[in-house]
């Protein structure tokens, strides 16, 4: 059964703000309630675009990595300060999820801070507004400088759309909606326009967001700040780093586990047996291509480890990994490379791909040279009709 995700229900406790002009602006004139605590900024992003997504996985960290690949081409030639996303998860298993990832540009994230004490949640202008085009139509934000509008399918964003206010009008928006509906064979729905430079609409605001949040909960997990993307950018890197310490520690408790049956073979007599296979096992984790006899593998995998734990700045985040990839084809745009599956771990990256001929494929190892300590070839087949798949892996 697919449980459908649920925001905020503290309804009447929203503070609602506006950005105009680069200040914070109250939406009401009347003071807010003591019972506040949290603000909603209503901002207009030039940049702002939406994308359905659905994964076979209920993890929201996997879903970010996922879509962190699925838009490398597209980040990777995104302007200086780069592009972010902001999933948002409409629906989930245990074994799948889907939603919406909203992408902006990073220069558009600094926005005012809220007053004191109160957290807050960044939407774009025309998201509060879907109650009032029943789920499917057109909400559009007009305020001093800008024209912004979300395209709404049975209560899912599918396309967002800005424009300077002096450049056109409510009503060419709408018809700009209605033939991209048209080509598109898409429901074109209501339509339903909000004039944050009349006082009246800004003082219905406040009854409009409250039937949008109770009508719609997840609008209040929707959070495009910089606060927000931090965070979830520092509980991924938090994850992860426990998980290999986690990988770490187990591999040691075997070690340990493997010193204490030999102390035990050898009271039994089997002493050689036990010690090999602790050597075996110190190899396999960390020095492949160690001979002769190790002394103290335990010790030597305790020091191993705790250096990984003071070093773990030595490995690559998946940013860093894609940022790397990303450059790879940004500098070599005449290269046709096809990446069909790409694994990611901490030590660096295998890339299975095709490419119409050999030297293409050549090509697109030497690339890694001077970034990796190693990118190495592996399977590499010609396939009739369709060039040269090949295996490539890459390590820091």
């Amino acid at each position: 059964m697919n449980v459908i995700l649920k925001g905020t229900s503290d309804l009447e406790n929203i503070d609602l703000h506006r950005v105009a002009g680069g200040a914070l602006r109250r939406v009401s004139a009347a003071p807010p309630s003591r019972r506040v605590r949290r603000a909603a900024v209503l901002v207009s992003m030039r940049t702002l675009s939406v994308s359905p997504f659905s994964f076979p996985f209920g993890s929201v960290m996997r879903v970010r990595e996922a879509l962190r690949l699925q838009t490398l081409p597209f980040l990777s030639c995104a302007p200086a300060g780069g592009m972010e996303l902001f999933p948002t998860v409409l629906e989930r298993t245990p074994r799948s999820s889907s939603g919406v990832v909203w992408y902006a540009s990073a220069a558009e994230l600094d926005f005012p801070e809220p007053p004191d004490g109160l957290s807050a949640l960044v939407w774009p202008a025309p998201l509060p507004l879907v109650s009032q085009v029943g789920g499917t139509g057109v909400t559009l934000w007009a305020d001093e400088e800008n024209l912004c509008s979300l395209l709404w399918s049975e209560g899912r964003p599918v396309l967002c759309r800005w424009r300077s206010r002096s450049a056109g009008s409510a009503e060419s928006e709408f018809a700009w909606y209605d033939r991209y509906c048209r080509a598109q064979e898409l429901e074109r729905g209501a339509s339903f326009a909000l004039d944050a430079t009349d006082p009246g609409s800004l003082e219905a605001l406040g009854g409009i967001v409250r039937e949008s949040l109770a009508r719609y909960p997840w609008i209040g997990t929707v959070n495009l700040s910089r606060t927000a993307l931090e965070g979830a950018v520092g509980l991924e890197r938090s994850v992860r780093l426990l998980t290999r310490v986690a990988g770490w520690a187990l591999l040691l408790g075997m070690l340990v586990l493997t010193g204490g049956v030999l102390k035990w073979h050898q009271a039994r007599g089997g002493a050689e047996a036990a010690r090999l296979r602790s050597e075996a096992l110190y190899r396999e984790a960390f020095d492949a291509e160690r001979t002769g006899r190790i002394a103290n593998p335990v010790t030597l995998a305790r020091d191993r480890i705790a250096e990984l734990r003071g070093n773990d700045a030595e490995g690559r985040s998946l940013e860093d990994a894609l940022a790397e990839l990303g450059s790879v084809f940004s500098e070599n745009p005449s290269m046709d490379v096809t990446l069909d599956v790409l694994r990611y771990n901490a030590e660096g990256l295998d890339c299975t791909g095709s490419a119409p001929d050999m030297s293409t494929v050549l090509t697109f190892r030497k690339a890694w040279e001077g970034r990796a300590a190693l990118s190495q070839l592996d399977n590499t087949q010609s396939v009739p009709g369709l060039g040269y798949r090949f295996d490539l892996r890459v390590r820091w």
